[in-house]
């Protein structure tokens, strides 16, 4: 019984060998068929290869036959032409041969009239380069005037309130008049005249307000000038009309007796941008959301009104251009603004040219009162006024987040949201931060910035310069119940100190 057991498992045995070497015997014949296959398609390839050899040596060889054909059809032409040229030449050779045969054949009378002719050609040429060499000479004196002019004005100060008046030199670029001449032409205009007579630098010239130009009364070259009123591009005011903004009203200014400084917003896309910036300003710099009660709204904008005040706008260059000559003057290089403002008025600030790497800074400020915006709009800031008790002295108090100047938006900011029966009134301001002194809590009895030691210089010795602004940082002890700082403020104590852009009426939902 086992042997037949054992027969049968070798018998199994034998059967799988047998399988597994017809499986084997497969896969080579498999194998072989790939090989040969793969041979075929190399060789077929390498005949295709060498078809397109002898196509591109049959190719180069026709281009190179062209070559050489094109090369002696070249040499042909130019063979041609220089025969050609050879006849032109001998054909010019005879006409030059008969012209003087001609010339030889004149009658003496003629050749008089000809020596005639060309002396008072020669007088004439004597004229004209007499001429322009005197004109020459009166344009050099009036390069080297306006040289001089150039020397000096790197001498004097800039313009205080702005506006120039400019000339355009010889070559096209446009320079300033000089301080004197330039108050002097501004006075002139204003009184309304048409036409007036100066003398700048011993040279006496002639001004026409009505074709804009300057003209030389001894060597009577006129050239053009132009009034720059360098009011902010966002204003959208054209040099020419504010021109006309500073004749008296019956010359024609154009104004009716309405404001024209505070300018309703009707441009939606201005609009959008605005609401944009109060919704986008809710956030801090981080990006985080603030929690307090106008942190949660959503502000919608009723509607907006640009400030254009040429007065306060010229007041502030003064004051910011005044913070800058005392950092220069003392070597103050204020500290780049901790924690920036938010990412919107960052780029709204941007888009309107505010100076942010001089910490010039657009901020937000509350207030209850739509009339008392018009008036800050007409008048501008003043702390000398502002209410007392605010923790960080008695100035005027701005915030890069919108929650926060909604609390001072309505009457009711620090309880209700602003609605359409309670509509809130924010503005936009343009602030110059300069050197700020960081408050390290409250600090109520201040009525200017502190102080701080300025170390000394090789001209200056160790002395104490005030800062121009205080800067609450949130997280800071306020003396509230809250403990701290929850959002950040900025002070300033000069009424000249901010200008507002923007009034902004508006409600939450």
């Amino acid at each position: 019984m086992k042997e037949q057991e054992w027969r049968n498992v070798f018998e199994s045995s034998q059967s799988v060998i047998r399988t597994l070497k017809a499986q084997k015997e497969l896969k080579e014949q498999d194998r072989r068929n790939a090989f040969e296959s793969s041979q075929s398609e190399i060789r077929t390839l390498k005949a295709q290869k060498e078809s397109k050899e002898q196509e591109w040596r049959m190719e180069r060889e026709s281009l190179q036959s062209q070559i050489a054909a094109m090369s002696e059809k070249s040499k042909d032409a130019e063979i041609e032409r220089l025969k050609s040229a050879a006849a032109t030449s001998e054909k010019n050779k005879d006409a030059e041969i008969k012209r003087l045969k001609i010339a030889a054949a004149m009658s003496d009378a003629e050749i008089k009239g000809l020596k005639a002719k060309l002396e008072s050609e020669k007088q004439n040429c004597w004229w004209k380069m007499s001429s322009q060499q005197n004109s020459r000479s009166a344009e050099i004196e009036q390069m080297m005037n306006e040289m001089c002019s150039m020397v000096r004005r790197l001498h004097l100060p800039p313009q205080v309130d702005g506006e120039t008046w400019q000339y355009q030199t010889n070559s096209g670029e446009w320079a300033e008049f000089q301080d004197k001449a330039n108050k002097e032409l501004m006075l002139k205009f204003q009184e309304g005249q048409q036409t007036c007579e100066m003398t700048i630098d011993g040279i006496a010239y002639d001004y026409d307000f009505q074709v804009m130009n300057q003209t030389n009364k001894r060597t009577k070259k006129a050239r053009s000038i132009r009034f720059c009123s360098n009011l902010p591009h966002h204003w959208g005011i054209t040099d020419a009309d504010s021109l006309k903004m500073l004749l008296p009203v019956n010359q024609g200014n154009g104004q009716d007796g309405s404001d024209d400084r505070i300018c309703f917003v009707t441009d939606p896309a201005v609009m959008s941008t605005l609401e944009d910036l109060l919704n986008g300003s809710k956030r801090r710099h981080d990006g985080t959301g603030c929690d307090c009660l106008h942190g949660r709204s959503t502000f919608r904008l009723v509607e907006a009104y640009q400030v254009k005040n040429r007065e306060l706008w010229r007041r502030y260059q003064r004051h910011v251009r005044s913070i800058l000559d005392k950092h220069k003057q003392h070597g103050i290089k204020p500290r780049v603004i901790d924690p920036p403002v938010g990412e919107a008025l960052t780029r709204f600030a941007t888009d309107i040219q505010v100076d942010l790497v001089g910490n010039e800074l657009l901020l937000f400020h509350g207030t209850r009162e739509f009339d008392l915006a018009k008036t800050i709009a007409k008048e501008g800031f003043d702390n000398r006024i502002a209410r007392s008790g605010g923790l960080y002295g008695s100035g005027t108090y701005f915030a890069a987040q919108t929650c926060k100047s909604a609390q001072y938006a309505t009457n009711k900011g620090m309880q209700e949201k602003a609605s359409t029966q309670l509509m809130g009134t924010m503005l936009v301001a343009r602030v110059a931060i300069g050197d700020p002194h960081y408050a390290s809590g409250p600090c109520k009895n201040l009525t200017r910035p502190p102080t701080k030691n300025v170390s000394a210089s090789a001209s200056n010795s160790a002395h104490e310069i005030r800062y121009d602004s205080i800067i609450a940082k949130p997280g800071i002890p306020n003396g509230q119940s809250n403990g701290v700082q929850a959002h950040m403020e900025f002070v300033t104590f000069a009424p000249e100190q901010a200008y507002p852009e923007y009034i902004l009426r508006f409600i939450e939902e």
